[in-house]
């Protein structure tokens, strides 16, 4: 932003590294030896194909994932446990929630993310506290598309009203506040909280 910049009207948060901490990892280190793989190779099997994708943008179930992961790695795995394994993967955020609690006391706030029904009910209930701070979810799931796709910024814009020059938008992954940035939304990208909290301050938001 610059002295000619619009106003901010408006700040939207990603979810996962941004708001609450979360390592995809250690549901690939738990289902590494049920599925007789290194983490690694899991994590490039759910991740880094069309599995994940397709959940995150609603175009498989919750029980269709479920299915299709125990098909592809020849599991008998509970449903039950499952939900566990796969949504036990969050811890707070140092200060997010502080930070959030106060940013919404001068601006709407809205959380942007690439999830799916099971990992947003798990924030859903417990961390319940940080999102009562904002005015809408843009969910992938729910728009059936996720960053960097167009369609996920097109609905924060909407939601927001507001031109995208009035929004910033916070996000961990530095191709996705490229992908913002080219929506015309103002972009930062997020590397703690003491550093975002210095560039409030220095843009004059905080």
């Amino acid at each position: 932003m610059t002295a000619t910049s619009p106003a901010i009207a408006a700040i939207a948060f990603d979810l996962g590294n941004v708001l609450v901490a979360v390592d995809h990892l250690r549901f690939c280190r738990r289902l590494a030896p049920l599925a007789g793989m290194s983490p690694e190779a899991v994590y490039a099997a759910v991740f880094q194909t069309g599995l994940e994708p397709g959940y995150d943008t609603g175009r498989l179930s919750s029980r269709e994932f479920h299915r299709r992961l125990q098909a592809h790695f020849h599991l008998d795995l509970p449903y039950s446990r499952f939900i566990e394994l796969w949504t036990e993967i969050f811890d707070p955020l140092e200060d997010m929630e502080e930070v959030a609690a106060y940013l919404a006391r001068r601006y709407p706030l809205y959380l942007l993310s690439n999830t799916n029904p099971l990992h947003f009910r798990y924030i859903e209930e417990h961390f319940s506290g940080l999102l009562r701070h904002f005015r809408a979810f843009i969910l992938s799931y729910r728009e059936g598309s996720r960053k960097p796709e167009a369609g996920i910024f097109e609905a924060l814009i909407r939601e927001a009203g507001l031109p995208p020059p009035q929004i910033l938008f916070i996000d961990d992954k530095m191709d996705f506040v490229v992908a913002a940035r080219s929506h015309g939304l103002v972009a930062w990208p997020f590397v703690s909280p003491g550093d975002f909290k210095e560039k409030l301050v220095a843009e004059g938001l905080w």
